[in-house]
C-alpha cells in the first residue's frame, strides 16, 4: 500500500502538465540557436535535481555551463535522469504544442510565443529554468552536451 502512495505522488509531481511550463519559461528566457530542440532534454532533469538547486539559486550573469560543470555532484546520473525525464519532456512539449504555448522551426530551434501557464507549476523551477537559460547562453548545443558528459540523447 506505501509504494503504491508514494508512485501516486511521485507522477502527480512529475506531470507533464506540471513541468511544461518549466520548460517554455526556459525557451521564454533562450535566445534561439540551431537545433536547441535538443537542449529541452536537459531541462528537467537539471532543474530537478535537489544538488544543483545551490548553483542555480545564485547563478549570474557570469555563471557558464564550465562553472557548472566544474562540481561533479552536480551532473551525478545526468545521462540516467535524461532517459528517465524523455517521455515526460515529449508529453511536455506535445501539450505546448497543442495549445500553441511553443513554436518549432524547420532549423529545430524552439521558440515561446506566449507566457507560460504557471498554476500548477513549482515557482522556484520556474526560476531555476529561467536561470539555467542565462547559464546555457552563449554555447553550442553540442558544446553543451559535451561538457555536461553526455555523448547521445
Amino acid at each position: 500500500m506505501t509504494t503504491q502512495v508514494s508512485n501516486h505522488l511521485y507522477t502527480l509531481h512529475r506531470t507533464p502538465f506540471a513541468l511544461a511550463p518549466v520548460i517554455q519559461s526556459f525557451y521564454q528566457h533562450w535566445e534561439p540557436v540551431e537545433k536547441d530542440i535538443l537542449l529541452s532534454y536537459l531541462i528537467l532533469p537539471l532543474v530537478t535535481y535537489k544538488p544543483m538547486h545551490a548553483f542555480l539559486k545564485g547563478a549570474r550573469g557570469d555563471s557558464s555551463v564550465r562553472t557548472m560543470a566544474s562540481d561533479a555532484s552536480r551532473l551525478i546520473g545526468l545521462a540516467m535522469r535524461v532517459e528517465e525525464f524523455k517521455p515526460i519532456t515529449n508529453a511536455a512539449f506535445l501539450i505546448l504544442t497543442a495549445e500553441k504555448s511553443l513554436e518549432i522551426t524547420p532549423a529545430l530551434s524552439v521558440r515561446s510565443i506566449k507566457k507560460p501557464q504557471t498554476v500548477n507549476s513549482d515557482k522556484t523551477l520556474l526560476k531555476y529554468s529561467q536561470k539555467l537559460a542565462m547559464v546555457l547562453s552563449g554555447e553550442n548545443v553540442v558544446q553543451i552536451y559535451r561538457m555536461l558528459g553526455l555523448k547521445s540523447l
